[in-house]
């Protein structure tokens, strides 16, 4: 890897290069090839970006990518130990997405990895290195089809260790590796070789975050060993599930699934004991004692009320028993009193607005959904980093609204006005195009110094700012412009031919000889 610089656009590249005793290697250069290919065919903030691939004049293969500055993931553990929760379920959620882009378009990593991490300058994370990924069709074969098994020991899935067919959830289980290293500041499996640490991810079951550091909290470690299950099966079914759930976590509200409810159940403190039973919201009123009637006693203590008084008795008792089943269909407040007309009904329950912050539209609508909010989804103008992503939302994150409100969800439309890219030198226009935000307008061609098939020109220039969607013409080169040949020419050219021609005739006679006087 260099450091480089593109003279063109004028920024600074991170130049990989395939090392000059693996040039002439065909696993090894299908491989690099491969690399650039599968990343180049992902465009999502992140994913590290692919300019350019090729091969030099010297024959040297290399791929030009974007640089990012901030180191990887890797060095960063190793520099400040184990990440604060809230800063790990961060970095997960958006190496989460980076994976929900790749199996969306069938590719699977295999090498995901806190090497493989890169940061930004601004805390943002870029997933790296696709050299071993491959279509989710073909990644079973490809596997073992050198008779070696590829990935790092460190991360490396129980299936993918035992050579067996890898998918997405392989991939999910390589990211639960390294949410427990950041986590904990070390790896889930720790030994002497990798062929021992493989062989640890298929037998041996993984010590729960949590009892490495005690400020994991039980949802994010419910998680991480639900990602580190020895059967893709007992792991989350997508990409899009897992940053559903990480979501949920960030947001505090408690995992989807059965297991997850177990583990918040288990965590979660016990009801107070005047708790309703579930599905009865009235709250019963303690209603006033009754004072019985006091009557004058006579001699031996008999009551000498006569038959007035009992029949008082009786409908007192009949009013009674008509307010305590009157009471128990009201709702009453804190000090007892039912509802009377005109007073205020109870609120009903409030739930917390997640953050939605930098999540895709699906994601942002299904987190809202599954917190019992509705979404009211707006588009707005942004950059392209935040193309798709919600930029904005209202009411914010963290505040208590009303079960079932509307949030409003503003994603970003990308920007309005852009800018023509530099397209010389380009054969294959109409992809950068699209990439910003442009159309590919009108072909020409005219003949030029430049090779057949790049582009020589463009119309708007480069560097114009123009509406989005606008169609660019681009003007393509023929090659070198052909001269028109002179009669006196042509009959040196002929002469020059029959010249070669007879020597050739010559020399092959000669060899006949000497084939002969050998003989």
């Amino acid at each position: 890897m260099y450091l480089a610089h593109d003279e063109v656009l004028d920024r600074r590249v991170a130049l990989k290069i395939l090392r000059g005793q693996y040039a002439e290697d065909g696993e090894f250069t299908r491989r690099f090839r491969r690399e650039a290919r599968s990343a180049a065919s992902l465009s999502h903030p992140n994913v590290v970006s692919v300019y350019d691939q090729g091969r030099s004049e010297d024959g040297a293969y290399y791929i030009a990518m974007e640089y990012v500055p901030g180191g990887t993931l890797k060095e960063r553990i190793r520099r400040e130990g184990d990440l604060e929760p809230a800063v790990a379920l961060a970095v997960a959620l958006q190496i989460t997405y980076a994976l929900s882009e790749a199996h969306e378009k069938g590719v699977i990593h295999r090498d995901i990895k806190s090497q493989n991490v890169l940061l930004t300058e601004k805390g943002g994370v870029k997933v790296a290195d696709f050299g071993i990924a491959m279509a989710d069709a073909s990644a079973s074969s490809v596997a073992t089809a050198t008779g070696a098994v590829l990935g790092t020991a460190a991360y490396m899935s129980p299936e993918q260790a035992r050579g067996d067919p890898v998918g997405p959830q392989s991939d999910l289980y390589s990211l639960g590796a390294v949410l427990y290293e950041m986590l904990t500041g070390t790896l889930p499996y720790e030994a002497h070789g990798p062929i021992a640490q493989a062989m640890m991810h298929v037998n041996e079951p993984p010590r729960s975050p949590r009892q490495v550091n005690p400020e994991v909290p039980d949802p994010l470690d419910a998680l991480t060993l639900k990602l580190l299950a020895k059967d893709p099966e007992d792991r989350y079914p997508s990409a899009a599930a897992l940053a559903n759930d990480l979501q949920r976590v960030r947001s505090g509200l408690p995992l989807a699934g059965a297991d997850a409810k177990k583990t918040a159940r288990m965590a979660a403190p016990p009801p107070p004991l005047s708790a309703a039973p579930e599905g009865r919201t009235a709250k019963t009123a303690v209603l006033p004692p009754v004072a019985a009637p006091v009557g004058t006693p006579g001699r031996g203590g008999r009551d000498r009320r006569g038959p007035r008084h009992a029949l008082t008795a009786l409908l007192l008792g009949v009013a009674l028993i008509a307010g305590v089943a009157w009471a128990l269909t009201q709702d009453f407040d804190l000090s007892g009193g039912g509802n009377q007309p005109g007073q205020e009904q109870p609120a009903t329950a409030q739930v917390q607005v997640p953050d939605l912050t930098g999540l895709g539209e699906a994601e942002a609508v299904a987190a809202l959904q599954n917190g019992g909010l509705e979404a009211d989804v707006q588009r707005r103008e942004s950059s392209w980093e935040e193309f798709e992503l919600v930029v904005d939302q209202s009411p914010d994150s963290g505040e208590r609204v009303e079960e079932g409100e509307t949030v409003t969800v503003h994603v970003g439309d990308g920007p309005s006005v852009v800018t023509v890219p530099d397209l010389v030198w380009e054969s294959e226009a109409a992809g950068t195009l699209e990439y910003e935000g442009l159309a590919l307008g009108a072909t020409e061609y005219v003949p030029s110094d430049f090779p057949a098939g790049q582009v020589v020109e463009t119309r708007p220039a480069e560097g114009t700012e123009v509406d989005r969607g606008t169609p660019v013409t681009i003007v393509v080169s023929t090659g070198p412009r052909q001269v028109p040949v002179s009669d006196e020419d042509e009959k040196r050219r002929e002469e020059q031919q029959k010249e070669a021609e007879k020597q050739r005739e010559e020399q092959q006679k000669e060899a006949e000889k000497q084939r002969k006087r050998e003989e």
